[in-house]
């Protein structure tokens, strides 16, 4: 099997139609990208705005690109079903992982169009390079029902219920960054306060699907003051809906707070008319999961991300 071609330079064509099956695999996690998303990485990659490599839809197809953010990089590879598709996979994470900058520390990798025992097979081979982690994570769904739409208890502790644009986004990242401290979480946003509020605007402004500020909200207390938690929910389809980010405080669980958060939102999406609601979740955020269970969660679907970070000691003290 022949290397990976460099995607800068490559036929517009091409790479328009590589996009479009990597948008096509998305789809059907119904994490389809917004707007120009097909056109505007096929220009980034032939470009070389941004890196990528790719195999000729003659040779079976795939695709890999990468962004840079700060000292971590994101990037996904996508093949199409093939008996070298974990051989093709391979050489493209391979691509971006030993070209990375010398600033970067780490890399976060996800996968499209190979079959879960395929992607089992590639991060068991990947997980050779030392530095390397497999992280899984599991969609879960939930059917809304009429029950959804009765009546909920009050807001505990005498809390108040606040809307998700009424709080800063300063106080929304430190919630979310404290919630997912020290956890496999973690390792896919970063550990920096501005990744956090990144993916809030982002979320905010409707980059994962419409923001569902009917179906979103906030927990605080007055007195200390202090944000309990939050959930922030976004359209899928006109029928389908996913809580896209929700958190809160670690000193303050075990109190039912977040049960409260995620009733509230179904009930509002209820009311709203959409018939089914979806989240990720890691595998090893074992407590999480024993709360979407415990409210009729189901997973449905397995994704693998694969982490690569580079010896510490290859760089001096962070400043």
């Amino acid at each position: 099997m022949d290397p990976p071609r460099s995607t800068q330079g490559a036929r517009s064509d091409e790479l328009l139609e590589l996009a479009q099956l990597v948008r096509r695999e998305l789809s059907l996690r119904e994490e389809t990208p917004t707007g120009d998303w097909v056109e505007e990485i096929a220009h980034s990659l032939r470009t070389g705005a941004r890196p990528g490599w790719y195999y000729p839809i003659s040779e079976g197809a795939g695709l890999a690109f990468r962004s840079e953010r700060d000292d971590h990089s994101f990037a996904h590879v996508h093949v199409e079903t093939a008996p070298d598709a974990v051989d093709r996979a391979q050489a493209l994470t391979e691509a971006l992982v030993s070209t990375l900058p010398p600033t970067a520390r780490s890399i976060s990798v996800g996968f499209t169009g190979l079959p879960l025992a395929a992607e089992e097979e590639l991060t068991a081979r990947l997980a050779r390079r030392p530095g390397s982690n497999v992280i899984r994570r599991y969609a879960m769904e939930r059917p809304l029902r009429s029950r959804d739409g009765e009546g909920l208890p009050p807001v505990p502790d005498a809390l108040q219920l606040v809307p998700v644009r009424e709080v800063t986004l300063d106080a929304l990242a430190l919630l979310d960054q404290s919630a997912f401290r020290g956890t496999t979480d973690e390792l896919l946003i970063g550990t920096d306060l501005k990744e956090y509020r990144r993916t809030l605007v982002a979320l905010l402004e409707g980059a994962t699907g419409r923001f569902l500020d009917e179906a979103s909200t906030a927990l605080y207390r007055s007195e200390p003051p202090a944000l309990v938690g939050a959930i922030l929910t976004c359209e899928k389809t006109p029928r389908h809906a996913a809580f896209q980010d929700f958190m809160v405080d670690p000193t303050l669980r075990g109190r039912g707070y977040g049960a409260y958060l995620l009733h509230w939102a179904m009930r509002a999406l209820w009311a709203l008319g959409y018939e089914r609601v979806r989240l990720w979740v890691s595998a090893s955020n074992a407590s999480a999961r024993r709360l979407y269970d415990s409210v009729g969660f189901s997973t449905t679907q397995t994704a693998v991300i694969y982490r690569w970070d580079r010896d510490p000691s290859a760089f001096g003290p962070r400043g």
